[in-house]
């Protein structure tokens, strides 16, 4: 099946690589179609797929497919402010704790 694939996956590249740019551009607009027209779990499915012919090609050179979740900046900014609010509590805790040592002392 991995052997079939990669014969399928070589023929594909040579005839792109053979196209001309906008053939190129044509063709990354058809295949971007399909995708989108794909259930979600279909395209999961195929992303492990293709990690696992990935793995068993053994080439480090092919970059898998990350199938985490992309933060937002919005995610990332609000993420960032609640550390901030979280380095002030603690920040205010550590002066309580050596306000009362002060006071000990005296």
């Amino acid at each position: 099946m991995i052997r079939a694939f990669n014969k399928h996956y070589r023929k594909a590249i040579d005839l792109i690589e053979d196209s001309s740019t906008s053939e190129k551009m044509e063709i990354a607009e058809r295949v971007i179609e399909w995708f989108r027209e794909l259930p979600e779990e279909y395209v999961i499915s195929l992303a492990l797929f293709f990690n696992e012919v990935i793995d068993d090609l053994g080439d480090d050179s092919l970059e898998k497919i990350n199938l985490g979740k992309k933060r937002t900046k919005k995610e990332e900014k609000e993420e960032e402010e609640e550390e901030e609010e979280e380095d002030l509590e603690e920040d205010e805790f550590e002066e309580e704790d050596y306000d009362d040592e002060d006071k000990e002392d005296y």
